[in-house]
């Protein structure tokens, strides 16, 4: 057999499965690697392109955003045990995003007969293990590259998809194979066809509701389901409550209850108070659960790739129903079986549904623009304000990013998202997601991208590191800040707790001088090659929203500081 270099054999691999960007923070051990790339580039051949990210946790972040605009298979390599430690909270964020990604790493200790403290040999997965779905130990005899990345490609990109991870020997990049005969890609086992028999079922129960729900999370991830959905919900008139991470269902359709909120704001039952039968399809319940659980006797219909949402049952009790499926074939299916069982009685029952709740969302979301409105001179910057001017400004194509908490509803209620691939959300708890997610979005897109995150977010989300990659490869994108000045989420927690435990009202873990520093982070965008600008008065935010965009559609990203009130 004819030899080749594993550097070739990697590179036409990746290719065949689709992947055009490696979100890498190098070592020695990928120099050979990283090499056969640049030589592959240069002589005009096909190959990934190399993204350089100067911290791996947002590698993590922007292998994700790059995935919410494409759909493909990322790469995330990174330095050995070290890195992989580095990749942070944004590896859960990978878990619970079921993001399709293979993150490869060097291991140094494979050899060297390396302990733990209680004499059990050196694991270096055991670093990722609770956050992927599959981790394989590579060794000088594993021959076929090929083979050890088709393996890891075909389990990340298998329903329910994830994280794998693969460590190598430290030279093992650097040696020869025999050529592999194919680079065919190896298929993902199929879900299962339409349960017929349980659709019907299904559909029955749903006739005879008096308030059925449908809720859907990533249904969304396949642009043909939203409008396929919004002919479900129109069909009963169910409310529909469109989950956190996916644009499932446009927000400002009559039977729109909103955008799952998380954390702080509004705190909206969603319908869950009413709803007699709740359809839930492709759902996972988020991280930070804000909604009240369903009612005791709410029957439970569950249309998924997974009958556990994170390996939880559906609300803590799991389906009545559960049909294991995908939707893009079920949806269709189901609202054929509806609308060949509907009589004449029961559409008038459905019209009178759908006006109540059409004139029951209109007024509430009237009421929050209006908020908005009326806040528009408050200083600090109202958050409702701040959002709503976001909405003025932006286009239907354009990409909005959230990973907010304590202003979560500000941002879920006042932009407007109609069209799919134009809002995505972190339905996991590491808040350093947005900035990385935002990079790897525009990475893949010509589009806008707006990401709105919290201070914190912004901070742990290595600024520095994600503008400077950010200016150098023009990805551009505006994050906008909202500032509370304070660690909000857990502060007013923390103060509620020490007023019901003490006799006087405490405060005691924060220091007022220390939580009210706030750092210059115009300054430290500036300073990473982006526009970068602290608004206080509210009278300079939509001249200031203009310019920030207008710098991000040159190509320079773009961050705004805005100051909002202290949440407590």
């Amino acid at each position: 057999m004819a030899k080749c270099r594993k550097g070739e054999v990697f590179v036409e691999t990746l290719n065949a499965h689709g992947v055009d960007k490696i979100f890498i923070n190098p070592g020695f051990e990928t120099i050979e690697f990283m090499s056969e790339v640049a030589a592959t580039r240069v002589a005009g051949k096909k190959s990934p392109q190399m993204v350089l990210c100067l911290d791996e946790s947002v590698a993590a972040a922007a292998a994700y955003g790059n995935f919410m605009v494409t759909g493909n298979m990322q790469v995330i390599m990174v330095h050995s045990e070290i890195g992989s430690l580095q990749l942070g909270g944004n590896l859960q964020n990978l878990q619970w995003g079921r993001v399709p990604a293979v993150i490869l790493a060097a291991d140094q200790e494979i050899e060297t007969g390396r302990t733990l403290w209680n004499g059990q040999p050196f694991d270096q997965a055991s670093i990722v293990r609770n956050s992927v779905k599959y981790d394989r130990r590579v060794t000088d005899n594993d021959t076929d590259l090929h083979e050890v990345l088709t393996e890891a490609f075909r389990i990340a990109n298998t329903d329910p998809k994830g994280p794998v991870y693969v460590s190598f020997p430290l030279w093992y990049l650097g040696g020869e194979q025999e050529k592999p005969s194919s680079y065919a890609v190896e298929a993902t086992e199929p879900l299962p066809p339409v349960d017929m028999a349980a659709l019907e079922k299904m559909a029955e129960i749903l006739l005879t509701a008096k308030y059925p729900m449908l809720v859907s999370g990533n249904a969304g991830r396949h642009v043909e389901n939203v409008p396929a959905l919004v002919e479900l919900a129109e069909m009963l008139a169910m409310p529909t409550l469109t989950g956190y991470s996916w644009m499932n269902f446009p927000t400002n359709h009559p039977l729109c209850l909103g955008i799952e909120q998380i954390g702080g704001g509004r705190k909206m039952d969603a319908g869950y108070d009413e709803a007699d039968v709740i359809l839930a399809i492709d759902y996972d319940e988020p991280y930070v659960n804000n909604a009240p659980p369903p009612k005791a006797d709410a029957k439970l219909l569950q249309i998924d790739y997974d009958p556990l949402t994170q390996g939880r049952k559906l609300y803590r009790r799991g389906a009545d129903i559960f049909i294991k499926a995908d939707a893009r074939d079920v949806i269709p299916a189901l609202t054929k079986l509806l609308k060949a069982k509907i009589t004449a009685e029961k559409q008038a029952e459905i019209d009178t549904r759908f006006n109540k709740i059409a004139e029951f969302n209109e007024t509430a979301r009237q009421r929050w623009f209006a908020d908005a409105i009326n806040q528009s001179g408050d200083t600090p910057v109202s958050p409702d304000y701040l959002c709503n001017c976001i909405n003025q400004l932006i286009d239907s194509d354009t990409i909005v990013i959230n990973h907010t908490l304590s202003h979560c509803a500000s941002v879920t209620e006042q932009i407007v998202r109609e069209k799919p691939g134009t809002w995505f959300g972190c339905p996991s708890g590491a808040i350093g997601w947005a900035p990385g997610a935002a990079l790897g979005a525009a990475s893949a897109t010509d589009k806008t991208v707006v990401a709105v995150m919290t201070d914190g977010g912004f901070m742990w989300g290595c600024p520095s590191a994600t503008l400077w990659t950010a200016a150098n490869y023009k990805y551009p994108f505006l994050a906008v800040i909202c500032n509370n000045r304070g660690y909000g989420a857990v502060r007013d927690v923390q103060i509620d707790t020490m007023n019901a435990a003490f006799p006087a009202p405490g405060d005691a873990f924060f220091d007022e001088d220390v939580v009210d520093f706030a750092p210059d982070y115009a300054a430290i965008s500036q300073g990473a090659g982006a526009f970068g600008r602290t608004i206080k008065d509210p009278g300079e935010l939509l001249p200031a929203l203009k310019e920030a965009l207008a710098a991000v559609r040159s190509g320079k990203p773009a961050v705004l500081d805005v100051w909002l009130p202290r949440t407590r």
